[in-house]
């Protein structure tokens, strides 16, 4: 059943409409899990197409989540309707791909790379981890668990926009600054002057986190070797092309004149 834009209006706090009513600049709502973010941004979106201020296929909605997307979209359906249609929502993930396939030259490839699924992400992992030498990581009983704990840090790493080089640097940073610190050496007793068992302890963690480095390394070699892509190289790549390439932000502020977040602290 469609509901009047007017009459969810209504039904917001002050707060809430003044969301919903500002459509110039940056906007941000910060609210609590269940006060109604995303209701706001679907009655902001349907505001916008009131007002005449875009029509519904020059916004853009992105959220991290298919079910995000369905329940966005349910939402416009209720609030404006067929036009809803023309709306684009979709995952962080879905509009990345199809920037990568249209842009993947300003990323330096031939051709846009392939996005790999979790089973096949884990058999490139395995292929690394057994055709290498390693002190510390050495694939184990469970192989998918160890590749889950050396994925996750990779992760990490590419979303906060670590290459291997920086990491190597941050950790040998580290274990400088431990060794230099007068907490990490004893001051009395046998061990006097020496670096007490905590500080012994933390460097030998960071010295077998210099592995992983290298599994870093050989990991996305393999994946260029083999023109794929993981989940988190297509929000690095999505990133890159906006940042590189002034015909691809052109093409998108043409195409969208609004785009709206839902869920922004996943980003």
């Amino acid at each position: 059943m469609q509901v009047s834009f007017e009459k969810a209006y209504t039904l917001l706090n002050i707060a809430q409409k003044q969301a919903v009513d500002s459509t110039q600049g940056p906007v941000m709502v910060i609210a609590g899990p269940g006060t109604g973010k995303t209701q706001v941004l679907a009655l902001r979106i349907a505001h916008i197409i009131d007002q005449g201020l875009s029509t519904a296929d020059g916004i853009l909605c992105l959220t991290f989540t298919n079910s995000g997307v369905t329940a966005m979209r349910r939402r416009l359906r209720t609030y404006i309707g067929p036009d809803s249609a023309k709306v684009r929502v979709s995952t962080f993930h879905a509009f990345g791909i199809e920037l990568i396939e249209k842009y993947f030259h300003v990323l330096g490839k031939s051709t846009a790379p392939t996005l790999l699924d979790e089973d096949d992400a884990v058999v490139i992992a395995d292929d690394v981890l057994e055709s290498n030498t390693w002190s510390h990581l050495r694939p184990r009983g469970d192989g998918a668990k160890y590749y889950r704990e050396l994925r996750g840090l990779i992760s990490f790493l590419k979303r906060e926009h670590i290459g291997a080089p920086n990491f190597q640097d941050m950790i040998e940073t580290e274990i400088v600054a431990i060794r230099a610190d007068p907490e990490s050496v004893s001051s009395r007793g046998p061990t006097k002057g020496q670096l007490k068992k905590d500080a012994l302890g933390r460097i030998e963690g960071l010295e077998r986190t210099r592995e992983v480095i290298g599994f870093y390394e050989l990991y996305e070699a393999e994946k260029t070797a083999r023109h794929v892509m993981d989940y988190d190289d297509v929000l690095r790549y999505m990133t890159d092309i906006v940042r590189e390439s002034e015909d691809a932000c052109a093409d998108l502020r043409e195409q969208f004149l609004y785009v709206l977040i839902d869920e922004h602290q996943d980003s």
